[in-house]
């Protein structure tokens, strides 16, 4: 049995803050994938391939080993490196892990975010961390463990946001990360809401799809339904930016330290 899988689905944003109230969907797929199965998937697949160009293919290097704000540096031992933020953050070696991102595809990736969803032996969640990517270079790693937990029956966790992400999202905000994502199930869905000191729901995004095989067949159809996938969201995510800098909303580059910049307080007109 191959755990790893896609999950075609949609992809949500909405904005709500004193800038700008706007919201867009679109189709998009995301790849569930066990680390340990990357060598066999590379060996069976004819359209994936592991640390090689292929029209998909996965790469250690594309994922970055930083948690602190900085410029992405590139893992070289990614295994090695989460087993050890685990260790250094007190959490236990989980069961399995998943690793929920989007594919080089046809040679290009950008992932804004990657989510490294850590299971124990029950298949209950345990951990989970989330890496970070800005369009200027920088990444972040946030280890989301139980002192981030939310309570409820959903499984979330909570962190202030480190890192800066969007030139047009300034000030102190905090991440809600909701993940609903049962081991190897039909369906997933993983959503992030960021908030201001208020409690205010500034920004929400969600990612939500159903599980396909990852077979030779299904790596076609994605690429025939969604050509350069990945090129697309840093286009849609360009696209939206342009969009918000004609409507006068506030826009500042990050300083050399990735850190969030200070809020800036809307112009009268």
């Amino acid at each position: 049995m191959t755990h790893s899988a896609l999950y075609r689905g949609e992809l949500a944003h909405a904005r709500d803050d004193e800038h700008a109230q706007r919201a867009f969907r679109y189709g998009v797929y995301m790849a569930a994938l066990d680390l340990e199965e990357l060598p066999r998937l590379d060996r069976e697949l004819a359209l994936f391939s592991l640390e090689q160009p292929n029209l998909f293919s996965f790469r250690t290097s594309d994922f970055a080993t930083s948690t602190s704000p900085s410029r992405a540096t590139a893992s070289l031992d990614l295994p090695a490196e989460l087993a050890a933020l685990r260790t250094a953050n007190g959490l236990p070696t989980p069961h399995t892990t998943r690793l929920v991102t989007n594919l080089r595809a046809f040679g290009y990736v950008f992932n804004p975010v990657s989510f490294f969803i850590d299971y124990d032996a029950t298949g209950a969640i345990i951990s989970v961390i989330a890496e970070v990517n800005n369009t200027y270079g920088g990444s972040l790693r946030y280890v989301l463990g139980p002192q981030h937990r939310l309570a409820g029956k959903r499984v979330g966790f909570r962190h202030v946001r480190e890192l800066f992400v969007s030139p047009f999202l300034h000030g102190e905000q905090t991440y809600d990360f909701f993940f609903d994502v049962p081991l190897d199930d039909a369906e997933l869905a993983v959503t992030m809401d960021v908030r201001d000191p208020t409690g205010h729901r500034t920004f929400y995004a969600r990612f939500a799809g159903a599980r396909a095989a990852l077979s030779d067949r299904t790596l076609a159809g994605a690429a025939l339904r969604y050509p350069f996938m990945t090129a697309r969201v840093v286009a849609l995510i360009h696209w939206q930016a342009i969009k918000l800098r004609f409507a006068g909303v506030p826009y500042l580059r990050p300083a050399a330290d990735h850190r969030p910049m200070p809020h800036t307080p809307r112009v009268p007109s």
